[in-house]
């Protein structure tokens, strides 16, 4: 192998490394604000319930990830995510949840979630529209039914009463 594949492999495993750190971190920061909301238990689960849930998980699977990079340093490696994604898309991504984040006390659960579904659906594989719509309104309807109806958690309703 020449200098140039080693020196995309060391710099492909720094990616994963920081890429996993930074998943980590977020997940313990999560997990701590969940944990001052209040988790309940699973009988009578509190606000920070699920994102605790959801942060520790995160955390988990990150160090999982880190665990393993680490110990494939010498083998072959894939593309790295940052480089497969591309930098925009994980920033269009993440400016969505924070305007999501925003939006949905103002719309209402349903509305901010369709939209932010669309957006994410076409912003991973840009598709035609209808296409991404359909994908959209089945991900916002069954989320919704799930989470409140079959789990009881109270979403906010938008202006239009839904």
């Amino acid at each position: 192998m020449g200098k140039r594949s080693e020196d995309t492999k060391g710099e492909k495993m720094n990616d994963d490394v920081i890429g996993n750190l930074f998943w980590f971190f977020i997940g313990v920061v999560v997990s701590v604000a969940s944990f001052n909301l209040g988790i309940g238990s699973f009988s009578e689960p509190g606000m920070g319930f699920m994102p605790f849930g959801a942060a520790v998980l995160l955390s988990i699977l990150a160090l999982i990830s880190f665990l393993q990079t680490a110990a494939k340093r010498n083998k072959a490696h894939s593309p790295s995510m940052f480089r497969v994604i591309g930098s925009r898309k994980v920033f269009f991504v993440f400016a969505g949840l924070v305007i999501y984040a925003q939006a949905i006390p103002l719309a209402g659960y349903n509305i901010s979630t369709f939209l932010l579904m669309t957006f994410l659906f076409w912003i991973v594989e840009p598709q035609k529209i209808g296409k991404v719509a359909i994908w959209a309104l089945l991900a916002t309807v069954i989320t919704y039914y799930v989470f409140s109806k079959w789990l009881n958690c109270q979403f906010p309703i938008g202006p239009l009463g839904f």
